[in-house]
C-alpha cells in the first residue's frame, strides 16, 4: 500500500512530482489504483514496457492528485476540455488544480499548480533525425541554432527545445495542433535563454523552467504567469513521498 501524504500548494507554487520506473518497487501492486477502464487501456497494449509506464503513470497522478484534494486515488474524476486536454471534474472537485501528466521510456513527470501547467520528458538518448524533425517543427530561428552545433551537441540542444515546445503547448491545452513555428526558445546550446513569440496570438505570460531526471532524460514545465507575478517551481521525488521505507529499500 502507497502512503497517504497531504500536500499543500499555494498560489504561486508548481510542483513537478517524477517517477523512475526502475526505482519503483512491487509495480504491479500499483493497479488497485486504477479504475476498470483504465485497467482495461493498459492490457490492450502490446509490450510490457508500455503496460508497466501506463500503470505507472496512472498511478502517480491518481496518488498525487489525492493528496491534495484529500480524498482516495479511484475517487478522482477527471474530463476533457474543449481540447481534449484533461482536468479535474469541476462538480466532483471543485478544488481549483490544474495538472499535466507526461511520460516517456521508462519516466514519468506530473505538474501540478493553481495556474495553467504544462509539462514534458523525453529520453534524450533517443536517436531521431535531429535536423530533419527540426525543419519540419521547429522555427526557423531554433532550426538555425542546431544546424550551427557540432553533431556531438546536437541530441542536448534537440530535446531542450523539443520539451520546451511540448511542455508550452501542453500548457495551451491545443498539443500538436498549436503551430509550432509560431513561438521560438533561444538556447546557449542547449540553456534556455529566452521565450520568444513569432506571431501576435503567441502570449508572452509563461514561464519556463528546465530540468533533468537521472542519466537519460531531460525536461521542461511550461507554467502561466503575468509579467511582475512570482512562480516557485518545485521537483519532487515521488518514490521517496509515497512509497513505504521498507518497499523503497529505505528511502521514503
Amino acid at each position: 500500500m502507497l502512503l497517504q501524504p497531504k500536500q499543500q500548494l499555494g498560489d504561486d507554487d508548481v510542483h513537478v512530482w517524477h517517477a523512475l520506473i526502475g526505482e519503483v518497487p512491487a509495480l504491479h501492486e500499483l493497479d488497485a489504483l486504477l479504475l476498470p477502464e483504465e485497467l482495461a487501456r493498459m492490457r490492450c497494449l502490446h509490450h510490457a514496457k508500455d503496460r508497466d509506464l501506463f500503470l505507472l503513470s496512472r498511478a502517480v497522478m491518481r496518488s498525487v492528485l489525492a493528496s491534495y484534494l484529500d480524498c482516495d486515488g479511484c475517487d478522482i474524476c477527471l474530463v476533457g476540455d474543449n481540447h481534449g486536454k484533461p482536468m479535474l471534474r469541476p462538480d466532483r472537485h471543485p478544488a481549483e488544480l490544474h495538472f499535466n501528466l507526461t511520460h516517456s521510456r521508462g519516466a514519468v513527470a506530473l505538474a501540478v499548480s493553481r495556474r495553467e501547467v504544462g509539462v514534458d520528458v523525453e529520453d534524450r538518448r533517443r536517436r531521431v533525425e535531429y535536423l530533419a524533425l527540426a525543419e519540419r517543427f521547429f522555427s526557423p530561428p531554433e532550426s538555425e541554432h542546431l544546424r550551427r552545433l557540432p553533431e556531438r551537441e546536437l541530441p542536448e540542444a534537440f530535446f531542450a527545445i523539443w520539451t520546451l515546445k511540448e511542455a508550452f503547448v501542453k500548457g495551451l491545452g491545443r498539443g500538436i495542433a498549436f503551430p509550432l513555428e509560431a513561438f521560438a526558445f533561444d538556447l546557449d546550446v542547449d540553456r534556455l535563454i529566452a521565450f520568444r513569440p513569432l506571431a501576435d496570438f503567441v502570449s508572452r505570460d509563461w514561464h519556463f523552467q528546465q530540468f533533468t531526471l537521472g542519466e537519460r532524460h531531460r525536461g521542461a514545465v511550461a507554467v502561466a504567469r503575468a509579467a511582475g507575478e512570482r512562480v516557485r517551481i518545485e521537483l519532487r521525488d515521488w518514490v521517496s513521498a509515497f512509497v513505504p521505507s521498507s518497499h523503497a529499500g529505505g528511502s521514503a
